[in-house]
């Protein structure tokens, strides 16, 4: 029984080498798992993305600056935010749209982050300042709004991640397939001679 184990051992040590064709071909249906070229419908919803950029940065942009005097700092902060915010998401989309390629795992991952970045950023600048308003009920309005904005948002990040450990999973799974097909031909080629 020793023996057999040795020589099974020694039989997976000798194997052990990667052969390189399959780590070409492995490494060619991962980046064809992963990198999505866009065509059609996600084409369009990355223009969309693009198009909803520069609203964001145009619409909060325009309310930093011609709101009246009166109004609160903090106020004018989160619009000026939001202007930043759609600034971002232009590059962002129009980085996608020029490569003409979405990597499922990074791109998908960024737009869920900056997402929930930029509406936890509000909600904690509405949570502090809420409470400082002289109608109280507004100030409960705009808690309860953001609180619709970061469950939106959670769902877009916990998607992300599901997502991406998808990708990992079935990654993995292609990885091991590659190696044992290829331990398998090792096996054969050693037991032919």
């Amino acid at each position: 029984m020793n023996e057999s184990n040795k020589t099974f051992r020694d039989k997976l040590l000798d194997v052990e080498k990667p052969n390189t064709a399959y780590k070409e071909k492995y490494e060619r249906q991962v980046q064809a798992m992963v990198e999505k070229k866009l065509t059609g419908l996600t084409r369009w919803s990355h223009i969309g993305g693009l198009v909803m950029g520069v609203f964001f940065a145009a619409l909060f942009g325009t309310m930093a600056v011609i709101v009246p005097g009166e109004f609160p700092l903090w106020g004018r902060s989160l619009f000026a935010l939001g202007a930043v915010f759609g600034l971002v998401f232009i590059v962002f989309e129009g980085t996608i749209l020029k490569k003409g390629i979405v990597d499922l795992k990074k791109d998908e991952m960024a737009a869920a982050g900056l997402g929930w970045g930029f509406i936890m950023i509000v909600s904690a600048v509405v949570l502090v300042f809420s409470g400082r308003l002289p109608d109280r009920v507004v100030g409960i309005h705009m808690l309860v709004y953001t609180l619709v904005f970061e469950v939106a948002a959670a769902v877009g990040l916990l998607r992300a991640f599901i997502q991406r450990s998808e990708l990992n999973t079935r990654e993995k799974l292609l990885e091991i397939e590659y190696t044992i097909a290829e331990l398998a031909e090792k096996i054969e080629a050693k037991s032919d001679k």
